[in-house]
């Protein structure tokens, strides 16, 4: 679920092209909105979906050299009892 891919150079150039892209189209978009409520919010879905876009990328069969998996381990003194 939270795993990490590490990118070839092919994932590197395609994230890289990606976000040179989406920050071209965001300076011209936040240019053309006033300043308010809607703008913060449209700011914030843009990071948001820059954020899963660039996830799909990475994870995109091709664009990365290793997939870092993270397991449960429990801590120490954590039982399996519910409170």
């Amino acid at each position: 679920m939270f795993e990490t891919h590490i990118l070839n150079d092919t994932g590197l150039e395609a994230v890289k092209s990606f976000k040179r892209m989406m920050t071209h189209t965001m300076g011209h978009t936040l240019e053309m909105l006033p300043e308010g409520v809607e703008k913060a919010v449209f700011k914030t879905k843009m990071e948001e979906g820059v954020f899963f876009a660039t996830k799909a990328i990475a994870s995109k069969p091709g664009h990365y050299t290793n997939i870092i998996n993270y397991s449960y381990e429990k801590l120490e003194g954590e039982n399996n009892e519910s409170k």
